[in-house]
């Protein structure tokens, strides 16, 4: 079986790693500018289910790299729709297309492109981070959860399951997908509102009174908004995404704050951005998404440039 992995950042070096180790044939597709730099390198994996490899493919256009049962698209939602689009000549006739992102928009994106049946989705556990060109470290869940909110996953996603499990990753099959995506979307939006607008890590943010109160807001806007679109979110999953705001590492900032403080573009429409268009189509007032989508918008695609005379 053949993988590519779109988007050789921490999440598809992780992703692709575990597979590589299960014996696929794994092709990592990146920029050109690391393509030299991945090619052929040892690639290791930092975290519970630790790995070394040493000698990895590297490519920098999938057009170029033959077919793939299976393409993993683990990029910026941002990207996900010009990344897929690229990808999809490379992709085998019974081959699936696989999503791994953060947020609630990735299926909607790619519905368009390929038969549902040939999609998969899920969102991000582990907390990732690069270390090297080649080298990557993680904490939290060992875990990738995919599914399918029409229709059942193809074969080429189930074996995808199988490999990850054959090396310890807790993965599986969901048929309940969107509501594990919006589960996870209470936290990550919260986390990614919270952390930018502050400018203060989890440590600060979930353990001070008056922010606390914030977080519970902001948890509840994300749940009503998923409550319309016909998500069953319970109140039970609100009070636990709170514990685990509470139980991240002191230090701990979204991904997005990360982006932001580095001046890069940011996820801000698919996130604070996308909780306040729902709201607005469902009647919901999301005060705080709102305010963060307004405040954070100048940022959206990278640092603002001074005004002429500033």
């Amino acid at each position: 079986m053949r993988v590519a992995i779109v988007g050789s950042g921490a999440i598809g070096l992780l992703y692709g790693g575990w597979l590589q180790s299960a014996g696929l044939d794994v092709v990592f597709v990146t920029r050109p500018g690391r393509q030299a730099a991945l090619d052929g390198a040892t690639l290791t994996a930092e975290g519970r289910l630790s790995f070394r490899l040493e000698r990895v493919s590297a490519v920098g256009d999938v057009a170029n790299a033959g077919s793939f049962d299976a393409i993993i698209l683990a990029v910026k939602l941002y990207d996900l729709a010009a990344a897929a689009a690229q990808a999809l000549p490379a992709l085998a006739p019974a081959g699936a297309l696989v999503a791994v992102q953060n947020g609630v928009s990735a299926y909607g994106i790619l519905r368009p492109l390929l038969d549902p049946s040939r999609l998969a989705v899920g969102p991000v556990f582990a907390a990732t981070r690069l270390t090297g060109p080649a080298s990557v470290a993680y904490a939290g869940a060992d875990r990738v959860t995919l599914g399918n909110p029409e229709c059942k996953v193809s074969p080429a996603v189930d074996e995808l399951v199988r490999r990850w499990t054959s090396v310890g990753v807790t993965a599986e099959i969901a048929e309940d997908i969107d509501d594990v995506i919006w589960t996870k979307f209470l936290g990550f939006a919260t986390n990614a509102a919270l952390t930018s607008l502050g400018r203060l890590p989890a440590g600060v943010i979930y353990h001070t009174p008056g922010l606390v109160e914030l977080a519970k807001q902001s948890i509840r806007e994300v749940a009503s908004v998923g409550r319309s679109e016909g998500i069953a979110i319970t109140r039970d999953a609100e009070e636990m995404t709170l514990k685990i705001l509470q139980n991240l590492p002191p230090a701990t900032v979204a991904s997005m704050r990360q982006d932001l403080d580095a001046g890069k573009r940011l996820e801000l429409d698919f996130i604070s951005g996308e909780i306040d268009r729902l709201g607005h189509k469902h009647g919901i007032a999301t005060p705080l998404h709102s305010l963060a989508y307004r405040l954070l918008q100048p940022f959206r695609d990278g640092a603002p440039k001074a005004a002429p005379g500033a």
